[in-house]
């Protein structure tokens, strides 16, 4: 889906501010990439303070306003929000971080800040970003409560909230704002997928949920005698077909409205499901049904992770997530097979990236 939008109100989709390469691209700051002489000054407790101004800065859009210009505190004060009483001390402490620079009066973005904070990402993907890292902060504030208790810190701090799923249907600003930011960070995924997947058999593809629809673009791209067709609510499918016009494919994408637990629209021979968490058998039932007699279903599956490998993965997740649940690749297969689909099978495609094939009827060759 898609992106956080600008206090202009423009509906303008904005583009990274020069092309970088897909390694690049969304990469975020880690510690191990700031200068020695700050992660020498760096201790657990100011880890976490660095990291939330950061975190500040990037929801001021302070980089951005710094982009090729120097711009002094008052200046960047009026154009950001930020009180004359923090104006300094707060700048002073990103250039202490190495990622501002001070010239006399004025302040510039060092490189650091315009490698991961400029050119590696659109202002829509850093409101997106920002917004849910403060958010996350929040919720470790409380993190004793929470783990001695049971509860969630949701229910803690009284912020309850819906889920994304929730959202897109009743918050058309913040469908909008989703959608564009998920374009941007699946840029990189969809790349790996058209490069990985020969649909040159095939002619129509339902991307059910797709969102802003970055895999359907991907594939059509990769192939040109297919067409896809995005299956989502309706203001998400308003914000994809902005998208879709600005990339010129306004004739091989197309939306529908619908919702994926009530109908699965006839007519294709490839459907996919990609990040969008559990699907119920009765709905691959559907998709079964819906699809041509030798159509081919496409589903994303994280690779397992190994159990020697501790992570802080499994951890955070439970914790600060309010996404429903993913299906495991067992789930998943189990769950294809019930629903009448034959070769299903499993391979990984990149870093974290795994790909699930199953078919109705004998592949097509």
């Amino acid at each position: 889906m898609c992106v956080w939008y600008s206090k202009s109100g423009t509906d303008e989709i904005r583009a990274p501010h020069q092309k970088v390469s897909k390694e690049v691209l969304m990469r975020e700051l880690k510690l191990d990439r700031l200068p020695r002489k700050v992660l020498q000054t760096l201790d657990l407790e100011t880890v976490f303070a660095a990291s939330r101004c950061i975190i500040a800065a990037e929801k001021l859009l302070v980089f951005r306003k710094l982009h090729k210009r120097g711009l002094t505190a008052s200046d960047l004060g009026r154009r950001t929000g930020i009180h004359r009483r923090y104006r300094e001390p707060f700048l002073d402490y990103l250039v202490f971080l190495g990622l501002l620079k001070k010239k006399g009066h004025q302040y510039h973005n060092s490189a650091l800040a315009n490698k991961h904070f400029v050119d590696a990402r659109s202002i829509d993907w850093t409101r997106f970003w920002s917004e849910y890292c403060a958010r996350d902060f929040e919720a470790l504030t409380v993190i004793e409560d929470a783990l001695t208790s049971g509860m969630g810190w949701r229910q803690i701090l009284r912020r309850e909230r819906k889920t994304d799923y929730e959202l897109v249907q009743e918050d058309a600003a913040w469908a909008r704002e989703f959608t564009y930011a998920l374009y941007d960070v699946n840029k990189p995924t969809a790349e790996t997928l058209a490069k990985n997947l020969d649909l040159s058999g095939y002619q129509s593809l339902l991307d059910v949920g797709g969102g802003s629809g970055v895999m359907s673009l991907a594939l059509v791209r990769a192939h040109q005698h297919l067409s896809a067709c995005i299956l989502d609510f309706e203001y998400v499918c308003a914000a994809a077909e902005k998208i879709i016009r600005r990339e010129r494919m306004s004739r091989r994408v197309k939306t529908l409205v619908g919702d994926m637990n009530q109908a699965i629209p006839v007519g294709f021979d490839v459907i996919m499901f990609w990040e969008i968490g559990s699907i119920e058998t009765r709905v691959m039932k559907m998709a079964y049904d819906s699809l041509a007699d030798d159509g081919m279903l496409i589903r994303n599956c994280s690779p397992r992770s190994k159990p020697d490998r501790p992570s802080p993965a499994r951890f955070l997740h439970q914790y600060l997530s309010v996404q429903p649940k993913g299906q495991s690749r067992t789930s998943i297969v189990s769950s294809l097979r019930e629903a009448g689909f034959r070769s299903v099978k499993y391979r990984a495609i990149g870093d974290g990236i795994g790909l699930i094939t199953a078919f109705k009827g004998r592949p097509r060759r």
